[in-house]
């Protein structure tokens, strides 16, 4: 049957999926699987979506290799994960709890989840619950299949000017920089900012987000073309970090030479940290006094080695950063909502070719995010 032909309400028993399992860990195209599996049954404050578009981010990598953390240790009862941790789609079904939503809503989804019920989510902050889980890497029915279950609490008004795969590519990574900028770090108008990978999904967003606050971003890039890019996006200041041999002390006193020569000679107030390994050396060496490092991730590897002397000897500050909460995601989506930050798409790929987008993202030669077109796909 034709997804297409169904009427919300009407939900078939098995759907296709790409899906993992924990005795094929490994790159994408052998954790990654289509199978039939079962339809997800909704809970009192659950939505199911219907998937129009989905997105391509680094932690279903993460998900595929089994790391940090191997798929039987997320005890979710479940011996299988979808993954898949950005969609936009319509509402197909709500729980009877769920009051501020209703079937053929057009939404985009946040993936943070949470238990809803204890202190920190009810006064302080979700991403402090115990139970707080990123969906669609900690939870099984994420957005790499035809329906996707979500708690309702995740769901966020689809822009209506954005297509759906326009829609889907962003909401990880936009609200993961959103956060890291506007909550963790205090931008404030005036600064400088040094964001790692600035052409990359976080990247594009941190540009804006420094444009729209007033400070001025300073771009690192791996090539020739993504600085162009980069300029592309209003960025006159880039470097490419290939340049310089940021494994060393000379190198990262060249580096930081060459930053200064394009900021007026001042060393950057805030870093934007998500390569971990191969750059927070440098990160911590180049960071103004009193400056902020806002860490997210560590996609070149979580074990770090860096001199604490310029931590304590100039006061700066590390900051964890992760994902976001229900109240920084309504915020960011509203700026979306207005069209004062979009969307930067660099490829759509078709549901069937998953594994491929998923493994594409691993060799960072995108410019912006990969998007998934999902809504049309047989039973």
């Amino acid at each position: 049957m034709e997804l297409a032909r169904l009427r919300p309400g009407t939900t078939p028993k098995e759907m296709p999926a790409w899906v993992i399992r924990e005795d094929r860990h490994g790159v994408p195209h052998q954790a990654m699987q289509m199978e039939y599996v079962e339809v997800p049954k909704v809970g009192p404050n659950d939505a199911l979506v219907q998937v129009k578009a989905s997105g391509i981010n680094y932690n279903g990598l993460w998900a595929c290799m089994g790391q940090p953390v191997p798929l039987s240790r997320l005890k979710t009862g479940y011996d299988f994960l979808i993954t898949g941790s950005d969609a936009a789609g319509v509402v197909w079904q709500v729980g009877e709890a769920v009051k501020r939503w209703k079937p053929g809503d057009e939404v985009v989804v946040h993936c943070n989840v949470s238990c809803n019920q204890c202190a920190y989510c009810s006064g302080f902050d979700p991403l402090a619950c115990e139970e707080q889980k990123i969906w669609g890497y900690e939870t099984n029915w994420g957005a790499f299949a035809p329906f996707a279950r979500v708690q309702a609490q995740q769901l966020l008004p689809k822009p209506p000017h954005l297509s759906w795969e326009e829609a889907a590519s962003y909401s990880l990574c936009y609200f993961t920089a959103y956060r890291m900028l506007v909550t963790r770090a205090h931008i404030q108008a005036g600064e400088h900012v040094l964001i790692w990978g600035a052409a990359g999904g976080l990247g594009v967003f941190a540009i804006q987000l420094c444009h729209l606050y007033g400070a001025t971003p300073l771009c690192v890039v791996s090539s020739e073309e993504k600085m162009a890019f980069c300029r592309e996006l209003g960025a006159d200041r880039v470097l490419n970090r290939r340049e310089f041999d940021l494994g060393n002390s000379a190198g990262m006193r060249e580096f930081g030479r060459a930053l200064r020569s394009m900021s007026g000679g001042r060393d950057p107030d805030i870093v934007f940290e998500h390569v971990g390994q191969e750059t927070f050396p440098a990160s911590m060496f180049l960071c103004s006094k009193f400056g902020r490092i806002v860490v997210c991730g560590a996609t070149s590897g979580y074990d770090l080695n860096f001199d604490v002397r310029y931590l304590w000897m100039r006061q700066k500050t590390i900051i964890g950063s992760h994902f976001a909460n229900s109240y920084d995601a309504e915020r960011a989506n509203r700026l979306m909502l207005e069209q004062r930050i979009r969307p930067i798409l660099w490829k759509t790929m078709p549901f069937e070719h998953i594994p491929a987008a998923q493994a594409l993202q691993a060799e960072a030669c995108h410019m912006g995010k990969i998007a998934i077109e999902t809504g049309q796909q047989l039973f």
